[in-house]
């Protein structure tokens, strides 16, 4: 059987948003790589941080599932009366992309706990007001919460020892 061009069409909408989220993910954090070896490594760190290498791949993944999920938010079979889901989106989005160059550019690392944790709060309300309408996009939101949680305890523990 083969695909429809309809079938096609969404298909190609989901490979756009997900790469589309990886790209602008690893633009922002390509920012970081020189933070990396000089202001970032003399911080005092939690001994829970993993090793710098898993962070492009953990982003790299996390941004995949959040532009799937932003793509399943906007498809146009999804449920109408979407815009609280909507806006919780694209604030944590704006939220998640002002986080890198808060802390690594400007080394502003309590305005980055600020956002980290209004993020927590977004995601985790976004998560709860999706399951009912959007359960998919609910769901995979939930490895991304886990690790910004985490990302919230390791720059809170930069911020309280350095």
């Amino acid at each position: 059987m083969r695909p429809t061009n309809q079938g096609t069409k969404t298909h190609l909408s989901l490979i756009l948003w997900t790469l589309g989220l990886i790209a602008i993910g690893g633009a922002i954090g390509s920012l970081t790589k020189p933070e990396i070896s000089t202001w970032y490594s003399t911080l005092n760190r939690s001994t829970l941080t993993p090793p710098n290498y898993l962070f492009p791949i953990a982003w790299t993944i996390l941004y995949g599932i959040i532009g799937a999920c932003g793509w399943l938010i906007w498809r146009p079979q999804a449920f109408t009366k979407l815009s609280v889901i909507k806006t919780l989106y694209v604030a944590q989005l704006i939220l998640n992309w002002s986080w890198t160059p808060l802390f690594f550019h400007y080394h502003l690392t309590g305005l980055a706990l600020v956002v980290l944790g209004a993020m927590d709060i977004l995601v985790s309300v976004l998560i709860c007001l999706a399951y009912r309408k959007i359960r998919a996009a609910s769901l995979l939101m939930i490895p991304y919460l886990s690790w910004i949680l985490f990302a919230t305890y390791l720059s809170f523990y930069i911020w309280q020892y350095n």
